[in-house]
């Protein structure tokens, strides 16, 4: 009778948890004759077991009728302290197989075992599959193969050959996000802008061909133009408010402003059909102490050396408009005269705002819409058509990260889209968001996550504790830290 001798590991990693490895089973006179191959080696370490896999090639394995062969996977501690037996792949021949199902298996493997009858001669594989309680030791363990060639049940001369080490376990196989489903909301917007409309010297009437007016105006109307000729959104209100600069006495510029902004507001509503309703009352503040402070604030010293003085002129509550507007004239004639010639032309302006509204989707409108003009759905739309893809896949990461885009402050699409950062791996994009995401539950249970992958793990507890209080569900996470601990 030939014997089997294992002469050597033949290794061939091709990725971290699926490698090809090949053990090398050969005849005592001719080392090259391979009899036995192990190939696809994957030892998985998961929250509650362990799962080893492999395949057994047995083409070129000798089996005598009355005998068999023995190959049991061990999983061994690095201190080789612990070990755990696991299932043994029993390869039988015909007479010692007839034995077996007459009489039972060898009782040293009979009570966890596979018995399979060697096909002499005849190309043979046997897919092995076996799975124990995950312990705290298997985290960083060896996996050796333990050999009974000779089939006589006699360990002491079994041959054991290392397979593979199992890695550290992944914590975003243990982990649990929560996303948050967005509330249906109204879909209103404003939309604000400033117009410097120019009017003749004490005139209010409208003159859109005058000096800048038409590009300007532009900015109210190419606005508008899109708006009305979109049967997605309706234009709720449109609001003019004058500013006049503060030269001249006080009540004449209340006149200036308040009129001109009423003609601004009556030309725009001639250029649309909307109701007459649209259109707010012209409102106007006579001069604009607010901008000329603001412009002042900014300049330096060289070009405003009275800088400090002028500000408390400013800011002096007891001194009326015409009276403060006087001091400064008088006092600083220089600077007075670069503020009226650089400052004050931009502090006659028309500020708009345009509030608006767009229509409520359907799933199938909302579907559509997303493809060309998806600012127009609400974040609950939104979330809805993410639904119709896969969780997790390109396109549904796209509309989440298109959540945010849309709504960059809603805490609900920053917490969404940190859940979809953390499970792609990118902690440093999760954390910025939720650094803006509120403290609701669900935010707090991201953080705690996040805590956990960085083996933070008191963080995490502590973090966990207040999303409970919260009414988050954190038993997976909080048994995650304990598995992850040991």
């Amino acid at each position: 009778m030939k014997k089997l001798y294992i002469i050597s590991l033949l290794l061939s990693m091709t990725a971290a948890m699926s490698a090809q490895q090949a053990i090398s089973l050969t005849d005592e006179g001719n080392d090259n004759d391979v009899l036995v191959t192990v190939q696809n080696i994957q030892a998985t370490p998961t929250a509650d077991r362990t799962i080893l896999t492999m395949d057994f090639i047995l083409d070129q394995l000798d089996v005598p009728s009355n005998r068999y062969r023995a190959f049991t996977p061990i999983l061994r501690s690095k201190d080789g302290q612990q070990e755990q037996r696991m299932k043994t792949l029993i390869v039988s021949g015909r007479r010692q197989n007839i034995v077996f199902e007459r009489d039972g298996i060898d009782p040293l493997y009979a009570d966890n075992c596979d018995n399979i009858r060697r096909q002499d001669g005849q190309p043979q594989s046997y897919q092995y599959t076996d799975a124990v309680q995950r312990e705290a030791w298997h985290g960083l363990a060896n996996v050796y193969v333990e050999c009974d060639l000779c089939g006589c049940g006699d360990r002491l001369k079994n041959k054991e050959v290392f397979l593979t080490s199992l890695k550290a376990p992944d914590p975003y196989d243990f982990i649990s996000l929560t996303d948050i489903v967005p509330a249906p909301q109204k879909k209103e917007r404003n939309l604000h802008g400033t117009a410097y409309i120019t009017f003749v010297v004490d005139r209010w009437e409208m003159k859109p061909d005058y000096m800048n007016n038409r590009r300007e105006l532009r900015k109210i109307t190419d606005t508008l133009d899109v708006m009305v000729a979109d049967p997605n959104v309706t234009v709720r209100q449109v609001k003019i408010h004058g500013w006049a600069s503060p030269e001249s006495p006080y009540e004449h510029n209340r006149m200036l402003a308040t009129n001109r902004a009423k003609s601004l507001t009556d030309y725009v509503r001639q250029q649309y059909g909307l109701p007459a309703s649209v259109f707010a009352p012209a409102e106007a503040t006579p001069e604009n102490w607010i901008g000329l402070r603001r412009a002042v604030v900014d300049m330096d010293l060289e070009t405003l050396p009275h800088k400090q003085e002028i500000l408390a002129l400013i800011d002096d509550t007891s001194l009326k408009p015409d009276p403060k507007e006087a001091l400064i004239k008088k006092r600083y004639p220089a600077e007075y005269k670069y503020l009226l010639t650089e400052v004050y032309p931009g502090l006659r302006r028309s500020d708009y705002e345009i509030s608006f509204n767009f229509s409520d989707f359907t799933l199938e409108q909302a579907k559509e819409i997303y493809k060309t003009k998806p600012y127009q759905l609400s974040l609950r739309e939104l979330w809805d058509v993410a639904h119709t893809m896969e969780e997790g896949s390109p396109e549904y990461n796209k509309v989440m990260q298109q959540a945010v885009n849309i709504y960059p402050e809603d805490p609900v699409a920053l917490v969404n889209l940190a859940n979809v950062a953390i499970r792609q791996k990118d902690l440093l994009k999760a954390e910025t968001l939720l650094d803006h995401a509120g403290d609701s539950g669900e935010a707090l249970n991201a953080r705690a996550v996040i805590a956990i992958i960085q083996k933070r793990y008191d963080d995490a507890a502590a973090l966990l504790d207040k999303a409970a209080a919260k009414g988050i569900d954190v038993t997976k996470n909080r048994e995650a830290i304990e598995k992850l601990k040991n």
